[in-house]
C-alpha cells in the first residue's frame, strides 16, 4: 500500500512543523487541506510531531545530566505504544527532521508492528530530509542577511518545498 498524497501532506504538516520552518508549515497547511484533511487531523499530526520533538529535547536534557554525573530530576515522560498508521508516519519524519535516533528507532518498529513498508518508510524520509534541508537553508539565509533589510529575508522564504 502505497503513500497517499493526504497521509504524505499530513506528514510533511508534522515534519515541518518538528523542524521549526513556518514557510514549510504554511506550505503544507495548504497542502494538506487541499487533500481533504480535516482539522482533527492536521492538529493530529502538529500533536504527534510537537511530541517526537520535545522527547528528542528530553533525550538530550536526559543524555546532558548524565554526563554530569545525574540524573535529570524532571524526568518523568513515557513513551506509549503507537499504533496508527499516519501518526507513525508523522513521528519517523519528525523523529528523522530533529536527529533522534531513539525517537526514529521507536517509530520505525511500531510502524513495522502497522504494517508500513520499507519504501513508504523511505519515501517519509526522503521527505524529512527535504524539509529539514529547507529549513536548515531559511536558517542559513536568515544569519546571510543580518546586514540586509528584513523585506529581503520574508521575500526569500516565503515558500517551501
Amino acid at each position: 500500500m502505497g503513500i497517499t498524497p493526504k497521509e504524505k501532506e499530513l506528514a510533511a504538516v508534522g515534519i515541518a512543523v518538528a523542524t521549526g520552518c513556518k514557510p514549510c508549515t504554511d506550505f503544507h497547511v495548504k497542502k494538506v487541506r487541499e487533500s481533504g484533511a480535516s482539522d482533527t487531523e492536521i492538529r493530529q499530526a502538529m500533536t504527534d510531531a510537537v511530541s517526537v520533538r520535545r522527547s528528542a529535547t528530553d533525550t538530550m536534557e536526559d543524555y546532558g545530566f548524565a554526563r554530569l554525573g545525574g540524573n535529570n530530576p524532571t524526568n518523568g515522560r513515557q513513551d506509549g505504544d503507537t499504533t496508527d498508521r499516519v501518526r507513525e508516519l508523522v513521528c519517523i519524519g519528525a523523529a528523522f527532521g530533529v536527529n533522534c535516533v531513539s525517537s526514529l528507532k521507536t517509530h520505525l518498529k511500531a510502524a513495522e508492528r502497522v504494517g508500513i513498508s520499507h519504501e513508504d518508510i523511505g519515501a517519509i524520509i526522503k521527505l524529512s530530509a527535504f524539509i529539514k534541508g529547507k529549513a536548515a537553508s531559511h536558517v542559513e539565509h536568515l544569519a546571510e542577511s543580518l546586514e540586509k533589510p528584513e523585506a529581503v529575508y520574508e521575500k526569500a522564504v516565503s515558500a517551501c518545498c
